[in-house]
Order: C-alpha cells, then sequence, then structure tokens
C-alpha cells in the first residue's frame, strides 16, 4: 500500500525543508518508498507522490511541509491547477494573436484600414465591374501618377490578401480558444485525474506535405498552425 503526499524539497543533510531554511542541497525528503508522480505534476513549491503507508505523517512533518493527502485532495489540487494553465492560457491565445497581427498585418495600418479600406474596395469592385470611376478613385490615382485601372487592381488584391490573413489569424486563435475552454480533468481517480493533467501538456502533428509539431492545447505554436494552415 502506499499514501499520497506532497512535499516542498529539504535539505539534503539535514531534511529541514527549503521553505524554512535555505539549501545548497535541495533534495526530496527521505522517505520509504518515495515516488514522485509520472505526469509531472507539481503546485508551486509543491511536488506530489506517494511513500509507504508504513510513513507516518503527522503535525511535525506538517511544520516541515510534507503533508498526507486524500484522494479527493489530491484531485482537487489537479483540478486547481489546471484551472490556473486554463484561465493563463485563455489570456495567452490572445496575446500570440495580437503579436502574430503585428507584423503579419504590418503593411495595413489599422486606422487607416477602418477608415477607407471598405468603401475603397466597394469602389474599386464597382470600377473594374461597370468601368465607373468615384472621386475617391480618380483623386487617388491621379495623386498616385497611376491609372485608375491599376489602382482598383491594387485595392483588390490587397484588401482580399488582408482579408484572407485576418481571417485565418482570427480562425486559429478561435479554434484555440475553443480546446482550451473545452479542458477539463477526469475525477474519478488520482490516477485518471494525473492522465487527464498529462494530456494538457501534449504535443500533436499538424500538415500533411508540410508538418510541425505544436502544443494540443498550449498558444505557443499558434504561428506553425498558420505557416502550415
Amino acid at each position: 500500500m502506499a499514501k499520497n503526499i506532497k512535499w516542498i524539497q529539504v535539505d539534503n543533510d539535514t531534511q529541514v525543508s527549503i521553505a524554512i531554511s535555505t539549501s545548497n542541497k535541495p533534495a526530496h525528503p527521505n522517505l520509504s518508498g518515495l515516488v514522485e508522480n509520472d505526469a509531472g505534476f507539481e503546485y508551486g513549491d509543491f511536488y506530489y507522490g506517494t511513500c509507504d503507508d508504513s510513513v507516518t505523517i503527522n503535525s511535525a512533518s506538517n511544520d516541515n511541509f510534507i503533508f498526507e493527502l486524500t484522494d479527493a485532495e489530491y484531485i482537487a489540487d489537479i483540478v486547481a491547477h489546471t484551472n490556473v494553465y486554463v484561465e493563463r492560457w485563455k489570456e495567452e491565445v490572445y496575446t500570440q494573436e495580437n503579436n502574430i497581427r503585428s507584423y503579419e498585418l504590418a503593411p495595413y495600418d489599422d486606422t487607416a484600414y477602418a477608415a477607407g479600406a471598405g468603401y475603397k474596395y466597394d469602389a474599386a469592385i464597382a470600377f473594374l465591374n461597370n468601368g465607373t470611376a468615384n472621386a475617391g478613385l480618380t483623386t487617388e490615382a491621379n495623386a498616385r501618377g497611376i491609372s485608375v485601372t491599376a489602382l482598383a487592381n491594387k485595392i483588390k488584391t490587397n484588401h482580399e490578401a488582408f482579408v484572407t490573413k485576418e481571417a485565418k489569424i482570427a480562425g486559429v486563435r478561435g479554434f484555440l480558444y475553443d480546446r482550451i475552454c473545452s479542458i477539463g480533468i477526469n475525477t474519478t481517480s488520482v490516477s485518471t485525474a494525473l492522465a487527464s493533467y498529462a494530456g494538457i501538456h501534449t504535443n500533436e502533428i499538424i500538415g500533411t506535405a508540410t508538418t510541425s509539431e505544436v502544443p494540443f492545447y498550449q498558444p505557443y505554436g499558434m504561428e506553425s498552425r498558420l505557416r502550415i494552415l
């Protein structure tokens, strides 16, 4: 049998918690049968795992930052730490999106696009369809020193390229955000909860002819997803 415990590392020589006294030799406590969980689950400064059921965890152990856990307490910590990741990644996916927009859409100034792109595109399409130019197209073409036809084609090409890029960025961000929101922990047992926790840190291969390995949930692979898409 084994009991669930969580602990902060101790000094290897004194076995005093490094939360109490600084140490140059941090190590796991010398407890019979101590095994750290294999899902890589840690929470703050605490490590989690099991030790032999014969080990006594008492008030002195608690004062040394070694605690016995029930299954429910262990699972609750897994859920709580997972929720921290979920909220952090929800914010980070928008940060990644903004960073990507800053260089992928750099040729298109936000203010200028909002102020003129819509009506300019409509005017350009109208001109290309029926040959009638409005005053804005004529004025800009004359100022630029090109024909209205050349200007209309540039506006059309640039506008549609912008729309496509913007849509891909927004789509990938939305895809990752929805996936992050779907994260859940199987609380049936400690082992299923740990397996769920390990799962949120896995990667996947995307693409076909060109492939890339990216995090399944974490937003840091957003640029690679866009490049492959």
